[in-house]
């Protein structure tokens, strides 16, 4: 079983149960297991979680976190046994922008959240508190984000892909590298990203000591996609 999360218009978050089938046939019960009614105007962006609750005790529990055009942050935390509870709610400040992306990533003990201002936050989750880390300037209105490992990729409206170093207790790294207009010369706007790592598993690779691979996908407004692999230099 696994878990779908929507958000929409009306500024209400759903939490569904999806089922996964062989042949990978996926089904969707028609009625949600968990509504929430805490955030106060559209939802942008939504992104979930699963944690360990209580040591285990109490199961797994779901965090969820939306973005909202107004520039809240809500994360709710929601149990296996119903019980949901919002602990974390950013109000928006004046001339903050939308919440435009959010993700996950360390096993669902960081938050990542970009801002229609440029603006982008990293927050810690510790038992049922979040708290606020990092933040910085990419210079461009956030549209999406990627986290991977040490690394945070950020797409934003003027086509450029940033790509922040995240250190020690997920705090930015002050200068993040910029690549311009990667989706073409006409620098259409970033709508998605995702990154992906290829590991050698094979014996001859090992042996030969063959690196792990980093690609990067990005989708943009006109339609085009572009694959990437990001190498050290």
């Amino acid at each position: 079983t696994h878990v779908m999360v929507t958000g929409s218009w009306d500024a209400t978050v759903k939490v569904w149960s999806a089922t996964v089938a062989p042949g990978e046939t996926v089904s969707i019960d028609r009625e949600p297991v968990a509504e929430l009614f805490d955030a106060d105007s559209p939802v942008v962006c939504v992104a979930a979680t699963d944690v360990l609750w209580g040591g285990g005790t109490r199961g797994m529990t779901a965090a969820v976190c939306a973005g909202c055009s107004d520039g809240t942050v809500v994360v709710w935390l929601c149990h296996d046994d119903g019980a949901k509870e919002v602990i974390y709610k950013e109000e928006p400040k004046r001339g903050g922008g939308p919440c435009s992306a959010v993700a996950w990533a360390s096993g669902g003990t960081v938050l990542f959240a970009g801002f229609g201002t440029g603006r982008v936050v990293s927050y810690s989750l510790q038992g049922t508190a979040l708290r606020p880390l990092s933040r910085l300037s990419v210079g461009s209105p956030v549209q999406c984000l990627a986290a991977s490992e040490e690394n945070l990729l950020v797409g934003c409206s003027d086509g450029g892909l940033r790509l922040i170093p995240v250190g020690d207790g997920a705090r930015f790294d002050s200068n993040p590298r910029l690549w311009r207009a990667v989706n073409g010369p006409s620098s259409p706007s970033l709508s998605s990203v995702c990154v992906g790592l290829l590991i050698p598993t094979t014996t001859a690779a090992v042996a030969g000591r063959r690196r792990r691979r980093v690609f990067c996908a990005t989708g943009a407004d006109d339609g085009t996609v572009t694959l990437s692999e990001l190498k050290e230099v």
